[in-house]
């Protein structure tokens, strides 16, 4: 059994997948408790469903791409249900902040999110992002290496754009053309 939060439908609007059609299952609970979280309704409250009841949401849907997201997914193993997802037909992508990538090793693509840029993990991920703020201290990514994807991503309010870190994290990336940008599209176009 799964604590679900919500399932619904809708564009990524993050990372490597900016744009593409996906079914975003949010899941209950979080090691972290982040000031600027911008989804607190992975703190309240769930249904517990299992693979099959998933299932049966999820079919309704024409997409065949399911982001699993929360909170931390991570704090559930969720490797036997990424497997019955593989077996349906599904392309499997988690949004982490990397608290146990043993749980998710079955996963098409993961996406890594540091909170905690002092100790930042070196693999286990598809694409790499960092939520920045005209505050940050952007060294640590500008040094930070891999052959994966890295992301920066401006610290934006609850429901819409901060232009002012969108201007920061432009200039960002161009003056660093190593590191891309991802913007919370959905933010931009009203959706979820």
């Amino acid at each position: 059994m799964l604590k679900v939060v919500e399932i619904f439908y809708s564009v990524q609007g993050e990372g490597t997948f900016s744009g593409v059609p996906s079914v975003f299952i949010r899941l209950h609970g979080c090691n972290l408790s982040c000031s600027f979280c911008d989804d607190t309704l992975h703190t309240g409250n769930y249904k517990s469903y299992n693979f099959d009841e998933i299932l049966d949401v999820v079919k309704d849907f024409p997409s065949k791409q399911i982001i699993i997201t929360g909170g931390e997914p991570t704090l559930y193993d969720l490797n036997e249900f990424i497997e019955f997802l593989h077996k349906n037909g599904y392309f499997v992508c988690i949004e982490t902040n990397g608290y146990r990538f043993e749980n998710i090793k079955n996963a098409d693509w993961i996406t890594y999110s540091p909170k905690d840029w002092s100790k930042v993990k070196k693999s286990g991920f598809s694409e790499i992002k960092f939520i920045v703020s005209i505050d940050s201290d952007i060294e640590k990514i500008v040094n930070f290496k891999t052959d994966k994807p890295i992301f920066v991503q401006p610290l934006n309010f609850f429901d819409k754009p901060d232009m002012v870190n969108l201007d920061f994290c432009i200039e960002l990336v161009k003056k660093h053309p190593s590191l891309r940008l991802s913007i919370q599209m959905h933010k931009f176009l009203g959706v979820r």
